[in-house]
C-alpha cells in the first residue's frame, strides 16, 4: 500500500490521523515507520525533511526509500494503531517561504537571462541555487529588487498534478528529467516548474526576499538566499553584530568602515615596529656570539620569517658551520630558517623531515620550514 501524501493536497495543514502500516527497530531507540497517509514531507528534490511528533514520540527525519516514505522515529509503534501526528509548523513554514522565494528568484532569472537553475540545497541555515550562466552583482540586485516586487504583488501560488494533454501542452521549467507524474508549481504570471515540495499560497506569504552574496561557481552563479521569517532573523542577527562593533569603537554606524580601515592601519604599522624592535634586539644578540663558534642555533619567539631570514644570514657572515633560527616553543611547535656556507642546508631539511616530521625545504645554501618538536628533540637531531 502506497502512503497517501498530504502534504501534497494542503501543504498547510498541520495536523493529521494515520495508520502504522509498519514498524521496523533500525538502532537503539531508533524505528522506522510507515504510514497510510502523511502529512510530514520527505527529504527530496534539494529540501530537508519536516519533522515533528507523531503520538508520544519525535518524528526525527523522513526518508523515501525504495519508493515508500519512511519515518525516523524514536519510539516504538503497534502496526494497525492508529496515531496523531503534528508536523513542526515554524520549520514548515520557513521551508515553504524559502522554498517559494528560490522558484521566484530562479524563474525570473530564466525570464529576463535565460538561465536554467541547475542546483538547489535548502537546509535550516541557509538556501544555495545555482544557476548555469555568470551574473554581475548589477543583475543579482535587478533580480533581487524584482522578486520583492512580484512578492509585493501578493500573486497567487498554485501547485497540482495536470493530466497528460494539459501538461504536454505546458511550457514549464524541470532541472532534471521526471519519470512518473508530474507536479508543477505556477507563479501567476511568472513561472511554472516541476515541484515536489509544499509551498505557500501567494507571493505576499513569502515576505522578503535576501540575497546574502554571490559567487561564481562551475561556469555559472551559486546564489545564497534567505527569506521570510529566516531573512528576519539573519538581519537582526546581523545587526545585533553591527551595533556591538560599533559601540565598541565608539563610533557611529555609518562610520564603522572606516574605523577598522584606521584600526588595521594602525595595526600594521604596530606591527612593523615591533618587528623592527625585535630584529634590533636580535642583531645585538647575534653580535655578542664568539667568531670562533662553527655552528650557532638560536631559538626564540615570535620572529616574522624576514627576522628569521635576514639573522641567519647575519650569523653566515661570522660563522662557517650550520647556522639556524627557531622561532615558537615546545607546545606549539617551531618556524625554523637554517643556512650554511659549508653545509647542505637542503639534506638537513630532509633529515628534519625524515626524524622529526618537519615541514619545509630549500636550498643548499638556506632552508625553512616548520616542525612540532621540543627544543630538546631538535638540538639533539641537529
Amino acid at each position: 500500500m502506497k502512503t497517501v501524501a498530504l502534504y501534497d493536497e494542503d501543504a498547510f495543514l498541520r495536523e493529521f490521523d494515520a495508520k502504522v502500516l509498519s514498524c521496523e527497530q533500525v538502532g537503539q531507540n531508533s524505528y522506522k515507520v510507515i504510514l497510510d497517509q502523511t502529512l510530514f514531507f520527505p527529504e527530496q528534490g534539494g529540501q530537508t525533511s519536516d519533522y515533528g511528533l507523531l503520538g508520544e514520540g519525535r518524528v526525527t527525519d523522513v526518508q523515501v526509500e525504495n519508493d515508500k516514505i519512511v519515518h525516523y522515529c524514536d519510539i516504538v509503534y503497534t502496526v494497525g494503531e492508529v496515531v496523531h501526528g503534528t508536523i513542526d509548523w515554524h520549520h514548515r513554514f520557513g521551508n515553504m517561504q524559502q522554498h517559494t522565494g528560490e522558484h521566484i528568484f530562479t524563474g525570473l532569472a530564466h525570464n529576463i537571462y535565460g538561465a536554467e537553475n541547475v542546483g538547489f540545497h535548502l537546509s535550516e541555515n541557509t538556501v544555495t541555487l545555482d544557476l548555469n550562466i555568470e551574473l554581475s552583482t548589477e543583475q543579482v540586485r535587478l533580480l533581487e529588487h524584482s522578486a520583492n516586487e512580484l512578492i509585493a504583488a501578493d500573486v497567487s501560488v498554485k501547485a497540482y498534478y495536470p493530466d497528460a494533454a494539459t501538461l504536454e501542452a505546458t511550457s514549464y521549467r524541470s532541472k532534471k528529467e521526471i519519470d512518473g507524474a508530474v507536479r508543477l508549481v505556477e507563479i501567476d504570471g511568472t513561472d511554472i516548474c516541476a515541484c515536489c515540495a509544499p509551498h505557500v499560497k501567494s507571493t505576499g506569504q513569502v515576505g522578503i526576499l535576501k540575497v546574502l552574496s554571490f559567487e561564481k561557481y562551475k561556469g555559472g552563479t551559486r546564489v545564497y538566499i534567505l527569506c521570510g521569517l529566516r531573512a528576519l532573523e539573519d538581519y537582526n542577527h546581523r545587526m545585533e553584530i553591527l551595533s556591538e562593533s560599533y559601540q565598541s569603537l565608539n563610533c557611529r554606524e555609518e562610520q564603522v568602515p572606516e574605523k577598522i580601515k584606521s584600526l588595521l592601519e594602525d595595526n600594521k604599522q604596530l606591527k612593523y615596529r615591533i618587528s623592527e624592535v625585535k630584529a634590533k634586539i636580535l642583531m645585538e644578540r647575534i653580535e655578542r656570539y664568539p667568531t670562533d663558534l662553527v655552528d650557532v642555533t638560536i631559538f626564540t619567539e615570535d620572529l616574522d620569517a624576514k627576522n628569521m631570514r635576514d639573522g641567519v644570514n647575519a650569523l653566515m657572515e661570522k660563522h662557517s658551520g650550520l647556522c639556524s633560527i627557531f622561532s615558537g616553543d615546545d607546545d606549539n611547535g617551531y618556524n625554523f630558517v637554517i643556512g650554511s656556507t659549508t653545509r647542505d642546508c637542503s639534506a638537513i631539511a630532509v633529515g628534519l623531515r625524515e626524524l622529526l616530521g618537519a615541514k619545509g625545504g630549500g636550498s643548499k645554501q638556506m632552508a625553512q620550514g616548520s616542525v612540532n618538536a621540543t627544543r630538546s628533540a631538535i638540538e639533539q637531531t641537529l
